[in-house]
């Protein structure tokens, strides 16, 4: 397969050769008039809940994974078991982390054994955005799958420019406190004019030895380190981009992880100790093909993914011998979706996406299930000059089956989807929007069949939101504007997934019984202030309360008590400033009082926390090489505070990193 570059560049050679060819002599010259304007970013005209993080933004995010990032969106709360190495998966809006779709330049990433992600496997290094979205999108070619989930998080890899070079690329190397050392390298290489081809690598090394505070009761307190948080990862991603024409567009990737690390137990009174260990080891290749016409546009791929983890508890307190698990899941897909843009402003949208799913475990009974899916999505669009409604269809039918049941277990599941977005003003610039969309979640693998905790009869849960927001823009002098969000929003979830004690505490069963129904609000006010040619300052500042109750039964005592891990309150902000070169960075995170049980007692309070982290950084640019030098401090002021009851979180600590791009 021939290799290709990106469209600017055919677009570039093309027009130096047409402006070398001799003019007539009848050729009226004309000035050249330039067009400057700001490019409006697709959340500030979305008809539902869009949030992203830009290339500045990311870069002013102190830490080393995505999850640092995507934490400080208003109506995310972030579950972290602390360090480098702690698993950190995400609720949105008091979703369960299984009801958010994770994406990496489109590419789906699945954990089909527990259905959640792992926030912490991806790197912050070599991003171009950082996107959080509640809608479904009709009005461009995107997966079946995408549209499927209660809420995405799409990451975008940088995009090189190769206007003047046509080998680009970037090396850093960043360190701090509890032994970190994480080095990353990427290379972009445009190999012809229609071929370009990517790789990179990018490694985390900690020891994950933080010191804490632990209360004893009644013997006082105690100074210790963290212990078993250690951490070794290694990221790989090698892409091609074939591009043969400016409306087409071929990608393939292939990523690689491979990590090892201890899992730090709860820290109980004298009993700090900890020797669970957790391997994993993913790879995955995805194709896809995009083309765009005047009419017409669509996007079709394909991907397989492999995912290996083992799991150790030595000291495993249920056998007679250590805890030894293995697992092992693979992922087939197939996608393909297109837009067709008919007169009078109407488009309509169709997506269909095949997914199989197989599962192998020592610890499902052998009973290796299987898993194929189908999703499709039908959806209208009509655009005006102020308004623009959609509404939109998805269908799912999913089959399960494995060896230990007589028959397979169907699922068929139709859920609608509808927006409306009205422009009230222009200058300064609000609109309306109104989001419902209906959607819901397959039981995992772990849920249905892990031994002695499985239930094979789990319903799916069912999942309605609803959201009335206002979008504003207000524009200054020298590209200087202020935005504000505000959204109200409610949700409720059905047949909701809990755990509940059987025959005794250590032996727990999946069911049911859950119901769930929260009401919420969310602000977010973004500005760009600009002081002369030399001086900028950016600033966000985001609020979300939230009222997440369960309604599961009028007769129990947790009847409209706030489900646990939800704050009612979460707030973030954020401030960059930059002069010339250097650049200043504070950022600030609250998380109000929540619960760390079903009961809303005193006993299972967990405290309201804040923290702050401060970063500065300077760029030397030059004229092919452009280096990059930042301090970094997390935790500014050396709170403590827990995010999951017993497992202490990070005090201060520092990090300095240095990047070159070339």
């Amino acid at each position: 397969m021939k290799h290709a570059s990106a469209a600017i560049c055919f677009l570039l050679l093309f027009s130096f050769s047409a402006a070398a060819q001799q003019p007539l002599a009848d050729t009226l010259h004309i000035k050249g008039v330039e067009v400057k304007s700001e490019k409006v970013k697709k959340k500030e005209i979305s008809p539902y809940p869009q949030q992203s993080l830009t290339v500045s933004e990311i870069d002013a995010v102190a830490g080393n994974s995505v999850a640092e990032a995507v934490k400080t969106f208003p109506g995310v709360v972030m579950r972290d078991y602390g360090g480098a190495g702690g698993l950190k998966t995400v609720m949105i809006r008091s979703f369960g982390a299984g009801h958010t779709g994770v994406f990496v330049d489109g590419s789906p990433i699945t954990d089909i054994s527990s259905g959640q992600t792992d926030l912490g496997k991806f790197p912050l290094t070599r991003l171009e955005e950082v996107n959080l979205s509640l809608g479904a999108n009709l009005d461009e070619p995107i997966s079946a799958r995408a549209r499927n989930s209660a809420g995405t998080i799409n990451l975008k890899s940088i995009t090189p420019d190769f206007s003047k070079y046509s080998t680009r690329g970037s090396f850093s190397i960043k360190g701090g406190s509890f032994g970190l050392i994480n080095p990353s390298l990427g290379i972009d290489r445009k190999i012809s004019k229609t071929l370009m081809a990517a790789a990179d690598v990018n490694g985390l090394i900690s020891n994950g030895e933080y010191p804490y505070t632990v209360d004893n009761g009644p013997a006082g307190t105690e100074n210790l380190k963290r212990s078993n948080s250690d951490i070794k990862s290694f990221n790989f991603r090698f892409f091609v981009d074939y591009q043969p024409s400016d409306s087409s567009n071929l990608k393939t990737t292939f990523r690689y992880y491979n990590s090892e690390r201890g899992l730090p137990g709860a820290v109980v009174y004298y009993n700090p100790y900890s020797s669970q260990r957790l391997a994993n080891k993913d790879f995955s290749i995805n194709s896809s093909y995009s083309a765009a016409r005047k009419k017409y546009s669509m996007l079709s791929s394909t991907g397989f993914s492999r995912g290996w983890l083992r799991y150790t508890d030595p000291d495993y307190l249920g056998f007679t011998e250590s805890l030894d698990n293995t697992y092992l899941q693979h992922e087939f897909f197939l996608s393909y979706s297109g837009v067709l843009r008919h007169k009078h402003g109407f488009l309509s949208s169709f997506a269909a996406d095949y997914i199989f799913n197989n599962f192998s475990s020592n610890q499902y009974n052998n009973s290796n299930p299987v898993r194929n899916t189908l999703i499709f999505s039908a959806g209208v669009i009509h655009k005006h000059k102020i308004t623009e409604t959609s509404a939109g269809l998805l269908i799912n039918s999913v089959n399960d089956k494995n060896t230990l049941s007589e028959s397979p277990k169907n699922t068929l599941k139709a859920m609608p989807y509808a927006t409306i977005y009205i422009r009230i003003a222009e200058k300064p610039a609000v609109r309306l929007r109104m989001m419902y969309k209906n959607t819901f979640r397959m039981p995992s693998f772990n849920e249905l069949y892990y031994q002695l905790v499985g239930n094979a009869r789990l319903l799916p849960e069912n999942a309605n939101q609803l959201n009335l927001g206002v979008l504003a823009n207000l524009s200054f002098y020298n590209k200087s504007h202020i935005r504000l969000t505000a959204d109200v929003f409610k949700n409720r979830i059905s047949n909701k997934i809990i755990a509940v004690p059987t025959q005794n505490l250590f032996v727990w069963s999946m069911q049911n019984i859950g119901k769930v129904s929260t009401t919420g609000a969310e602000i977010l006010i973004e500005g760009l202030f600009k002081a002369g040619e030399k001086t900028n300052i950016s600033a966000s500042l985001g609020y979300t309360w939230q009222e997440a109750l369960d309604v599961s039964d009028k007769t129990s005592e947790t009847y409209e008590h706030q489900i646990p891990y939800v704050p009612y309150e979460t707030f973030s902000g954020r401030i960059q400033l930059g002069y010339q070169n250097l650049s200043l960075d504070y950022n600030i995170l609250f998380n109000g009082f929540r619960y760390s049980a079903a009961t809303n007692i005193h006993q299972n309070l967990l405290p309201s926390w804040w923290i702050s982290d401060a970063g500065l950084s300077w760029n030397l640019p030059a004229k092919r090489f452009n280096c990059k030098l930042k301090a970094e401090i997390t935790n500014l002021l050396d709170k403590e505070y827990v995010v999951i009851r017993s497992f202490p979180m990070p005090g201060r600590s520092f990090g300095f990193s240095a990047a070159l791009n070339f």
